[in-house]
């Protein structure tokens, strides 16, 4: 099984170069092809390493497989679905990191939290309500579930492992509000591809940091 999973690793690193280097010479049609790949490939290597420990893992890329799956359609109801995937996952990856104690529940930290995120929410709500129209309601949840496991991650660093995690989720978040734009304010000639190299880093350093804690 360690061969095999050797294997899916460096097709993983191959689908992405493809992708990003196809997102880079503006061939869309090629880019497709390879774009659903390596979040796929991560969800099969979990569980061709240890399928009774990494299961969980597996199925929250799984989750992010499929939102990259129906994202590949600028329709809006398949973003809808794409969207809804991405949520999920990000909701199980904080189950997971509360099941597993990387992070420990502390109502101060909470607290803190929260009120940084309703501030955010609103901010985000006010400035983006026009452009996003009923998908406004969606993405600031959708953000905030992100800032929140993010800001909850710079509580919880203990070890220079955490580094991973952190930079990835920070990352992760930057490369989604580029997504906002790209989809409901103004798209430039090169945005999917920093969109895309961002999400792929950010992935790779998240699961990373679950793979060795």
């Amino acid at each position: 099984m360690k061969i095999i999973s050797i294997i899916l690793t460096i097709l993983l690193f191959v689908f992405i170069f493809l992708e990003l280097l196809f997102l880079a010479l503006l061939k869309e049609k090629e880019r497709k092809i390879f774009k659903c790949f390596p979040l796929l490939l991560i969800s099969i290597i979990f569980l061709t390493i240890n399928i009774e420990k990494f299961y969980f893992l597996s199925l929250i890329s799984f989750l992010y497989f499929l939102g990259d799956l129906f994202l590949l359609s600028f329709k809006k109801k398949l973003f809808f679905f794409g969207a809804i995937s991405f949520t999920l996952g990000h909701l199980l990856l904080v189950f997971y990191l509360f099941y597993k104690k990387i992070f420990t529940f502390n109502l101060i930290n909470f607290l803190i939290i929260l009120i940084f995120i309703v501030v955010f929410i609103i901010v985000f709500y006010l400035k983006m309500k026009e452009k996003m129209k009923s998908f406004v309601y969606g993405g600031s949840f959708y953000l905030s579930l992100l800032l929140f496991i993010f800001i909850y991650s710079l509580f919880e660093i203990n070890s220079y492992k955490f580094i991973l995690l952190t930079f990835g989720l920070i990352i992760y978040f930057y490369s989604d509000t580029l997504v906002v734009k790209e989809r409901f304010i103004k798209n430039s000639k090169y945005l999917n591809l920093a969109i895309m190299s961002l999400y792929y880093l950010a992935n790779l350093l998240i699961f990373s940091f679950l793979y060795i804690y």
